[in-house]
């Protein structure tokens, strides 16, 4: 099995505006999934805002594509958590793409 890295996302959505946008993250990437994920709650804390829902979550990125194209989107899923998709563009007519929507989490500052 092939070793993985991974990223954080973090987002910023205004309450009930249902505006967001990205915020940057404490920590470029991550060697696993469980380092990232162990860094959630500070990350948030890092980078709260007043009046904005934080969003986060951390994505498995195979650790050759950090030498590729790489393109990287989120979206919020209807129940409202962040998905995270990193897809490679390297060259490639078919992309590789991988989607997370696990490892979430959301604080609101007041």
């Amino acid at each position: 099995m092939e070793h993985l890295a991974a990223i954080m996302m973090l987002v910023g959505c205004g309450q009930g505006t249902g505006e967001c946008t990205e915020l940057p993250s404490p920590v470029i990437g991550y060697e696993t999934i469980e380092e990232c994920r162990a860094d959630l709650a500070a990350a948030i804390g890092h980078t709260a805002r007043k009046g904005l829902v934080i969003k986060a979550a951390c994505a498995e990125v195979d650790p050759g594509w950090f030498e590729e194209d790489v393109e990287v989107s989120w979206d919020l899923a209807e129940d409202g958590h962040l998905v995270v998709s990193v897809r490679n563009t390297a060259g490639d007519s078919v992309a590789s793409e991988v989607a997370l929507s696990g490892s979430k989490m959301t604080a609101i500052q007041q």
